[in-house]
């Protein structure tokens, strides 16, 4: 066994400090793991968001094509009158549901003590024309009774009442167009403890031959 005196490691300890690039190299290393540590810290910290907001994308997604297809599926039933109770699954009441005439639009709050304020938003087209309670109707016997006392003149456009094509049907036209403007500004927000209904409402117009309808969907609660 060879045993090494004080001397010749004071030797080989000024031999490594007067060596530069022993130096270089030994701090490039350390700052390298640092760097690296530093690295792996922020993408810990970044994956996670982004994981977190792939799935609330996806799940927006879910409950706004969920609320489209049904409103969709009432829409092409040939059955006049009829109503679809809907109803918001308990994990989904904390999603914001708007509802225009041309969107369903779904939003999350992705806040955290940890991360910043954020919202997300998803929005779902809506082939047919929907119509959500506005200022001029809430639901569909209050449509009924604005048409027969503003435009119907006593008729209020239902089977039994229709409305004069040639006096009516541009005026409840020009309602519509109204109530699309009003609700692409301001969006119906339902309650997600209570049901949404659903129904297909059919407006039918008289001429002097003949009895034309027209159907719309409307939603309220």
């Amino acid at each position: 066994m060879v045993l090494m005196s004080g001397s010749n490691k004071a030797g080989r300890f000024a031999i490594f400090v007067r060596n530069e690039s022993g130096w270089a190299d030994f701090f490039v290393t350390r700052i390298g793991l640092i760097l690296f540590a530093s690295i792996l810290l922020l993408a810990a910290f970044k994956i996670y968001p982004m994981f977190q907001e792939r799935e609330s994308r996806l799940y927006l997604d879910a409950i706004a094509s969920d609320v489209t297809s049904k409103i969709e599926s009432v829409d092409s039933t040939t059955i006049p009158g009829y109503k679809y109770n809907y109803m918001f699954e308990e994990k989904n009441r904390n999603v914001r549901i708007e509802i225009s005439t041309e969107y369903i639009t779904a939003h999350a709050n992705l806040s955290s003590s940890m991360w910043e304020d954020r919202e997300l938003t998803h929005a779902e087209p809506v082939i047919t024309h929907v119509y959500p309670p506005n200022s001029n109707w809430t639901n569909t016997s209050g449509f009924r009774k604005y048409v027969s006392d503003t435009i119907g003149d006593g008729k209020n456009g239902d089977a039994a009442s229709p409305l004069d094509i040639a006096a009516n049907k541009a005026k409840i036209d020009m309602l519509f167009e109204s109530a699309r403007k009003e609700l692409a500004r301001n969006p119906f927000t339902p309650d997600p403890d209570r049901p949404l209904f659903i129904e297909k409402v059919i407006v039918y117009y008289k001429n002097q031959t003949e009895i034309q309808k027209r159907d719309y969907v409307f939603v309220y609660q």
